[in-house]
C-alpha cells in the first residue's frame, strides 16, 4: 500500500488529493479518473482529507448532494484505500440508511474528526 509521501508528484495522485479534499478545481477532475487504473492504492485518505471536504462544504463551496456523491465515489475507487475512514464515507454516502445529512451533522462529524 502506498502512502500520501510516496509518488506524489503524479497526475494520478495531484488529480485524487484534489478530489478527495474537494479543492479548488476538483469537478472537472471527474472525467479525468476513467484514464486512471485502479489496480493499485495511490492514495489513502486520511481524516484531514475529509475534514477538509467537509468544511467546503460548511464554507457553502460544496452542496450536501455532491457530498453524497462524492463520498460514494471514493468508496468504489481501487486506487484510494479509504479503510481509516469508511465508517464516515459510508455514513455521507448513504444517507437513506444513516439518515439525512445536513450542515447540522456535517458540523458533528467535523467535531468528532478533528477530536
Amino acid at each position: 500500500m502506498m502512502n500520501n509521501n510516496e509518488n506524489n508528484n503524479t497526475g494520478h495522485y495531484q488529480d485524487l488529493k484534489t478530489i478527495v479534499r474537494l479543492a479548488s478545481g476538483y469537478q472537472q477532475l471527474y472525467r479525468e479518473l476513467t484514464r486512471y487504473p485502479q489496480t493499485t492504492v495511490i492514495y489513502t485518505l486520511s481524516s484531514t482529507d475529509v475534514i477538509a471536504a467537509l468544511e467546503q462544504v460548511q464554507l457553502g463551496r460544496v452542496d450536501i448532494e455532491e457530498l453524497e456523491l462524492w463520498a460514494s465515489l471514493l468508496e468504489m475507487r481501487g486506487d484510494i484505500d479509504h479503510s481509516c475512514v469508511e465508517g464516515v464515507l459510508y455514513a455521507l454516502a448513504n444517507p437513506e440508511q444513516m439518515g439525512e445529512i445536513s450542515h447540522e451533522k456535517v458540523s458533528q462529524l467535523l467535531t468528532l474528526l478533528k477530536k
